[in-house]
C-alpha cells in the first residue's frame, strides 16, 4: 500500500473514532486470531494453509452494501461471552466447495467440488468456522484478560451487502479485515471479516490495556 493510500485510511480511521494506536491494535489481534484460526482450519482440510498480514478499513455501512453485491457464502459468529457482539466473515462459493472436498478427505477437486453448493456444503464450512472462531475466541480471551466465548455459526449464501443492511438496522459502521489465505497449491484467494464498529473499538481498547500492563509489570 503506497503512503497515500495509508495516509487516507488513517485520516479516515480518525475521523471514525479510530486513532492510530487502536488501528493497530485491532491489526494485532487480527493477526494473532486469525493465526490461531488458519492453524484449525489446516488440521481439518488437511493441507498447509498460510495467511497474509491483515489490513484494517474503517467502512461505513453504505460502503459495505455497495461493494459487496455479488452472492457470497456468509458465516456470522456471535460473541456470547467476554465480549459482545458479532463476527461475519465472506467467503467464495467455489472456495467454500473447495474447502468442503478437502474436508470430505478429497483433493479439492473432487464430487464434493463438483456438486451445486448445498446444505451439506454450509453444514461443513460452519463446522470449520466453529472450529476456527473458536480458536481465535480464545486467543483473543488472552490478549483482552477475559473468557471470550461464541455461539455455534450460522451460515448462508446471500450478497454481504443486502445481509448487513437487513440484519444490522443499529450498526451504520464496522471495521473490515482483509487478508490473502493460501492453501497448498489449490486455492489463493483474499477474505473478508467485519466486526460492528463498537465491538471492533472495544476489542482494541482492552487489547492496549492488557499489554500496557504486562509492560508495566515488565518493568518490575
Amino acid at each position: 500500500m503506497d503512503n497515500s493510500v495509508a495516509m487516507a485510511a488513517k485520516q479516515k480511521a480518525e475521523t471514525a473514532g479510530f486513532n492510530d494506536m487502536e488501528v493497530s491494535a485491532i491489526g494485532e489481534v487480527a493477526n494473532i486470531t486469525l493465526g490461531n484460526a488458519v492453524t484449525a482450519l489446516s488440521m481439518l482440510i488437511h493441507s498447509d494453509v498460510d495467511i497474509s498480514t491483515p489490513h484494517v478499513e474503517i467502512k461505513n455501512k453504505g460502503d459495505v452494501v455497495k461493494e459487496y453485491g455479488e452472492k457470497a457464502v456468509i458465516t456470522r459468529v456471535d460473541y456470547v461471552k467476554g465480549l459482545e457482539g458479532y463476527s461475519l466473515l465472506f467467503l467464495v462459493e467455489d472456495h467454500v466447495k473447495i474447502m468442503t472436498d478437502l474436508m470430505m478427505g478429497s483433493d479439492g477437486h473432487g464430487m464434493f467440488y463438483e456438486q451445486e453448493l448445498s446444505e451439506l456444503h454450509l453444514s461443513a464450512v460452519s463446522e470449520s468456522m466453529n472450529q476456527m472462531m473458536g480458536s481465535a475466541a480464545t486467543a483473543l480471551g488472552m490478549m483482552t484478560n477475559r473468557l471470550v466465548d461464541i455461539s455455534t455459526p450460522a451460515t448462508t449464501l446471500n450478497e454481504p451487502g443486502n445481509y448487513v443492511h437487513e440484519s444490522f438496522p443499529q450498526d451504520d459502521r464496522f471495521v473490515q479485515i482483509s487478508f490473502d489465505v493460501k492453501m497448498g497449491s489449490l486455492l489463493n484467494t483474499a477474505m473478508i471479516q467485519l466486526y460492528p464498529f463498537r465491538l471492533a473499538k472495544a476489542i482494541a481498547d482492552l487489547f492496549i490495556v492488557r499489554k500496557q500492563a504486562s509492560e508495566t509489570e515488565g518493568m518490575f
